[in-house]
This record gives C-alpha cells, sequence and structure tokens, in this order.
C-alpha cells in the first residue's frame, strides 16, 4: 500500500511543481524550492520537529522553549510547511539549530533528507501525518512522537475511510499524546495502538506572552478596544458593520481586525475604505502616527494578535460565523478576555466548556455582535467576570509541555 502511496504522491508532486516555483512568499525561493524538493545540504540532528504553518508553530512555542533549556546540548531542527509557520519560527525560536522547509512525501524528495538528518527522535505537531516519511524513519530506527494531537470531527470521517491504510502507519509511531479525551478515542478508532496513546492536554494552555510592554503600539491605542481575530471572507463585513452601528453608542470604541490569511490584507483594507472608516495599518504605526484619529487597525503583521489580546475589551474569534471550524479561543481566555463567537468551532470543541461556563458568548450575525458587545461595554463588572471564567478554564488545563518534555526525556535520556 505504501508503494502506491509513493506513485500517487510522486505524480501530485509533479502536478504541484508549477505551483511550487510560482508561489508567492518565501524571501529565499531557491532554499524553499531545493528543501521542498528534498535536494538541500542537510546536517544530522538529534531532534527533527515538524509544524505545519503558523497556529501549530506557535502553539508548541513553550514546548521548544522549554527542549532547548531542558537539552541544550541536542541539535534541533524544525521545519514547517508554509511560509508563514516559517517566519513565525524564526521570530519565535531563532535557538533551532535549523529551520527549514519539510520536503514533499514521496521516496524521491524525503529519502535524502532522512539519510542525512538521521534524528535520533522527530516530533510532529497536531495532525501533521505523513505515511511514508514515518515509514522511511521507522526503517532508519529514529523514534516517532506525535505531540499535541489533534483529530477533528471532520478529518476524522476521511481518516476513518482509509484506516485500513491508516493503522500499518500509526503502528509505525511510538507514542501519540492527543489533546483531549475526543481525540485519543478517535485516533484509536483509526488504528492507532492503544499501548502508545495517552491524553496529554493542549499546548496552547501553556502560552505565556510576557508583560504588556512588550506590545506598545497596542498599548498606545486609547479607548477600550474590540478584537476580531483570524477572520476569514465573509466575516469582515460582518464585524465592520457591527463595529459602525457599536460606535453610534461607543464613540471612542476601536476595532483591530487581523484577517486569518495575510494575502487578504489589502482585501480587508478596501472594506474598510468602502465603509469610510478611519484606520491605520499595524505596520504603518510608528511614534509620529500614535497621535493620528483612527477607529480601525488592520493587523497586517504576523504573530502580534496573541499579545494584541492584552488590551481587549471584548474578543470575536474568526472563522466561526461562516463554516471555517474557528480558530484559537485559549489566547485571549489567557488574558482573561470576555469572548464571543459563532456557531462553527468544530476545531475547537473546549468552546462548548466556555459556554456551559459562561465564560463565552454564542452570536448568529451582526445583530447578536451588536447585542452582546453592547452590553459586555455597559456592564464591565460582568465582562470581567467573564473574563476571569475564561482565564480560569485555562489555568486549569495546564500542565501539557512537562508531559511532553518527560516523554522526550524517556527517548533521548539526560540532556
Amino acid at each position: 500500500m505504501l508503494l502506491l502511496y509513493n506513485i500517487l504522491s510522486t505524480i501530485a508532486l509533479f502536478f504541484y511543481l508549477p505551483l511550487l516555483f510560482l508561489k508567492k512568499g518565501p524571501e529565499d525561493k531557491s532554499s524553499f524550492i531545493r528543501e521542498r524538493l528534498g535536494i538541500s545540504t542537510y546536517t544530522h540532528t538529534d531532534i527533527w520537529i515538524h509544524a505545519v504553518s503558523v497556529g501549530e508553530t506557535i502553539a508548541c512555542l513553550p514546548f521548544l522553549k522549554k527542549l532547548k533549556k531542558d537539552f541544550p546540548g541536542r541539535k534541533i531542527t524544525f521545519s514547517t510547511t508554509t511560509y508563514t509557520g516559517q517566519k513565525i519560527v524564526r521570530e519565535k525560536f531563532p535557538e533551532a539549530d535549523r529551520i527549514m522547509y519539510i520536503p514533499w512525501d514521496s521516496g524521491m524528495c524525503i529519502s535524502r533528507a532522512i539519510r542525512s538528518i538521521r534524528p535520533k527522535l522527530f516530533i510532529t505537531i497536531e495532525t501533521e501525518i505523513w505515511p511514508l516519511m514515518i515509514s522511511r524513519m521507522k526503517r532508519s530506527g529514529t523514534k516517532i512522537i506525535l505531540l499535541n494531537g489533534r483529530i477533528s470531527p471532520r478529518s476524522f470521517k476521511g481518516y476513518k475511510r482509509a484506516s485500513f491504510f491508516m493503522k500499518k502507519v500509526l503502528f509505525g509511531m511510538d507514542h501519540l499524546l492527543m489533546q483531549s479525551k475526543g481525540d485519543a478515542e478517535r485516533i484509536l478508532s483509526i488504528g492507532a495502538d492503544p499501548t502508545k496513546v495517552r491524553v496529554m492536554g493542549n499546548f496552547k494552555f501553556d502560552l505565556h506572552f510576557g508583560g504588556r510592554a512588550s506590545a506598545e503600539w497596542i498599548n498606545d491605542i486609547a479607548g477600550r478596544i474590540l478584537i476580531a481575530g483570524s477572520t476569514h471572507k465573509g466575516e469582515d463585513e460582518i464585524i465592520l458593520d457591527a463595529f459602525i452601528r457599536l460606535l453610534d453608542a461607543f464613540p471612542d470604541l476601536k476595532l483591530v481586525i487581523a484577517p486569518r490569511h495575510p494575502e487578504r490584507f489589502n482585501d480587508v483594507e478596501a472594506l474598510i475604505n468602502a465603509r469610510g472608516l478611519s484606520y491605520i495599518r499595524r505596520s504603518d504605526i510608528n511614534p509620529s502616527s500614535r497621535n493620528r484619529l483612527f477607529s480601525v487597525i488592520l493587523l497586517d503583521t504576523v504573530g502580534e494578535l496573541p499579545i494584541a489580546f492584552s488590551r481587549s475589551a471584548v474578543t470575536f474569534i474568526g472563522g466561526s460565523l461562516l463554516p471555517f471550524g474557528g480558530h484559537n479561543i485559549l489566547e485571549p481566555a489567557y488574558w482573561s478576555n470576555p469572548i464571543i463567537f459563532g456557531t462553527h468551532m468544530e476545531n475547537f470543541p473546549i468552546h462548548r466548556e466556555f459556554l456551559d461556563s459562561s465564560a463565552a458568548i454564542l452570536v448568529m450575525n451582526s445583530s447578536d455582535i451588536v447585542k452582546n458587545v453592547t452590553e459586555l461595554l455597559n456592564a464591565p463588572e460582568r465582562a470581567k467576570a467573564m473574563g476571569s471564567r475564561a482565564k480560569a478554564i485555562v489555568d486549569e488545563n495546564t500542565g501539557a509541555v512537562d508531559k511532553a518534555i518527560e516523554l522526550v526525556r524517556r527517548y533521548l535520556g539526560a540532556a
């Protein structure tokens, strides 16, 4: 079955090649192409960690920092699939000995990388399960673990249909630490070995962002702030229209809107312009612009949203009004934000605990947003209590990083 997968993956690579060369984003295009094709120059490392993109990379930062602290003598290679993920890890974890793009999962791309890097331990984050890579790693003697594992109900259906194949892949992994009981049950149903599966909690509960002084631009904004984080196409209009209505009652209110995908920054700017709102792009904020009057801040940078939550009066979770699965509820909860989101939060099942604990509010449309934000801004004690309950959920679920470090120690021994 792996032979057929390798053939199909290699065929898919040839269709992907034009996109590989035309893909926008990577500053060093030649390195990007060489690494995706597995023809770069590689050196031996002790630990190879892979996270697909921004969310997974940010989530595992506390683990990465502690890993480097506890194992200072171990060489670490970190790979991503996307340019934005690469950018985050270069900024936030420069301690890595090598940061690269993961090779395409076909024999012609991964074999040379695996032979050269020869990691003692390969760690894959969340749902990054590449069959051929896992098989070749196992054959070379590398220990393989999945950390912060997550199998969403949506992806579970696809995995389940291929469980006859995935069972063999999963059996090649040495340990699978899943975020929740539901994630553990789903990966067991797909075919994982019960003796290798444990519930670890979620790295995202262990996030720490430091003091507010590390985000001067957000601290310098006067008035209360409504943050719309990780918005998708179709949501921005809803948020902007709700904000215009809110300005009638709260003229000092500011909106920080953070599109999920960088390629949409200009599109969202056009939507703001079309509504006649005064605005500034985050990248244009500097000492000379701080006294300028504006109602909207377009967050057109990557990686600054988590610290921006430190100033939020109310936070809306993007990707939830329309069927995108929702985004990280834990980062604003860390800052004790009162939180609102739509009905599509499938990617974060823990949202139900927030609703059950009155730590968040479900909204359906623009009118719901106006109504609930108005009530929260007019009742600061209620908003504070809601934020405190959200923070309590985070505090009760910390510890995933320590569990992961102990597992690494089991496989690598002393630092």
